[in-house]
């Protein structure tokens, strides 16, 4: 393997000096897309930069994965990184990239740097051209005539008269200001331009050997902008900023992008196309499935409590862990970072009680209190034993699957997943849960709870479909599990502060 080709290593955390952890370890195996891009930049970047796009869904881990890459290369490149969705408050796209980079190069150089006095002494001058030019500034700089002055109402028509004619006059003089500021603003770019050049040169030199080309220039957060400051965002760093030894990874989830370029241009506008002149190639990170997101989460935080085997369905094993959590993700349709945040919240639960619980129900519980809480609030509020929930979830804008229940034999139970060809499939639709869990939950009187047991029972022995006994037998054995509404309720408002 030649010298100038890298591989990252993620398996394990980076802890600051201080002990804290700043990244945890890489369970997605992304590595190995950084090492790629990395090496692939490191030499198409040379001549004439390269601007990249780095595409991946909102909660796909797109920003831990540019600054895990920033730290394995801060020894041996410059590097730079823009929050650009921080900066939004700016109306000057250019100001902020030009402002991060002398600001995040400069750091690495002395104070008496030569190259670092002259850009600073420039870039003064920049920010003075590139400050917005106000109407009324622009006329009093052109002549003498300030606006805060001149009052709407109650002046005599003299005065409008007088108002109208100096403003006529003076048209010529603010367009020629207005063109004066511009062309010092392309002077200053373009002496910027050469000067950051100049700077990373100086920063590779000042390091003697250690920092080598190219720099790169890593922009997130650009598709959580305002529509137009995205799209100016683009420009400049397409038309200024594509310099030698230059390149510039853009972190996007792009169809958002997409759709912050149609509210600039219009609906129809064809934004993939448009996007496609800033970058030069798009890399999508490939998306795990949530079973193997998941998987890799457990695999690193859970150590299995044999007291699950006692759920409804079991977890017999943590691969039924891992499954009941990606299957309440996948019926929701959530992103990977919701389902992360879905997961640390089940782990939570789990470590702090003894109770037997039925974890679909809870892991439903905690999307509904984040996505849908009309309908969470409906079920916790509800003390109708019969009450049914379907009128509330017809509202959602997507359907939601069934949840796969499959049970094997009395003595090991239900589970989430069949496992041979006997198991019986008894899978529940959502508003079954509701309504099933709103029944099994509710507060029973000893006598009334016994009497609804021996009527289950009772309609068990009389049916002939074998999944109708089954399901009768599975409400049974939820009317065994000793977690009551009240704990289901104190669990997810205890663990919904971990979002905060």
């Amino acid at each position: 393997m030649s010298d100038d080709i890298v591989e990252f290593n993620w398996k394990e955390p980076v802890f600051c000096a201080e002990g804290m952890e700043l990244f945890p370890r890489d369970t997605l195996d992304r590595a190995r897309y950084a090492s790629f891009l990395h090496n692939y930049l490191a030499v198409n970047a040379i001549d004439g930069g390269y601007v990249l796009n780095l595409n991946a869904k909102w909660g796909s881990g797109k920003t831990y994965f540019i600054n895990r890459w920033m730290e394995s290369i801060k020894d041996t490149h410059p590097v730079v990184y823009i929050d650009a969705w921080k900066q939004d408050y700016s109306d000057d796209p250019m100001l902020t990239v030009i402002s991060s980079l002398i600001n995040a190069l400069s750091e690495q150089l002395p104070v008496e740097n030569e190259i670092l006095s002259n850009i600073t002494e420039k870039s003064a001058r920049f920010i003075k051209a590139a400050a917005p030019a106000l109407l009324k500034g622009l006329v009093k700089k052109a002549v003498g005539l300030n606006l805060d002055d001149i009052k709407v109402e109650g002046e005599p028509k003299s005065d409008d008269k007088f108002i109208s004619d100096t403003l006529s006059e003076s048209a010529a003089a603010v367009a020629q200001c207005l063109v004066k500021d511009h062309n010092d603003k392309l002077q200053s770019v373009e002496y910027l331009r050469n000067e950051i050049k100049a700077l990373i040169t100086a920063v590779i030199a000042h390091k003697q050997g250690a920092l080598k080309v190219p720099a790169f220039i890593f922009i997130d957060e650009l598709d959580r902008c305002r529509p137009s400051y995205a799209v100016e965002m683009l420009e400049v760093v397409k038309h200024f900023f594509e310099l030698d030894n230059i390149a510039f990874i853009v972190a996007t989830d792009t169809e958002q992008l997409q759709h912050a370029v149609k509210a600039v241009y219009g609906e129809g506008f064809d934004a993939q196309t448009y996007l496609g002149r800033f970058f030069r190639r798009r890399y999508s990170l490939t998306e795990l499935s949530r079973y193997e997101f998941v998987s890799h989460i457990v695999e690193s935080k859970v150590t299995y409590n044999p007291k699950w085997r006692e759920f409804v369905p079991s977890l017999a094993e943590l691969d039924d862990f891992t499954n009941v959590v990606s299957i309440v993700a996948d019926r929701f349709r959530l992103s990977l970072r919701e389902t992360e945040q879905l997961t640390e919240k089940f782990i939570a639960v789990l470590s702090n009680t003894t109770k037997t619980l039925n974890p679909y129900f809870l892991l439903i519980l905690f999307v509904l209190r984040d996505k849908h809480f009309l309908l969470y609030e409906e079920w916790i509020e509800s003390t109708y034993k019969d009450a049914s929930f379907s009128n509330s979830i017809d509202s959602f804008n997507y359907r939601v699957g069934f949840f796969p229940v499959f049970f094997k034999d009395k003595i090991q139970g239900f589970f989430t997943r069949k496992t041979t060809i006997n198991d019986v499939d008894i899978g529940k639709h959502l508003h079954i849960m509701l309504s099933e869990m709103n029944k099994v939950c509710s507060d029973w009187k000893p006598r009334d709870r016994n009497q609804f047991i021996e009527q289950l029972e009772v309609q068990r022995e009389r049916t002939v479909s074998t999944s109708e006994k089954v399901n009768y037998y599975f409400q049974e054995v939820l009317m065994d599990l000793n977690a009551h509404k009240s704990d289901y309720k104190n669990w997810v408002e205890l663990a919904v502060s971990f979002d905060k």
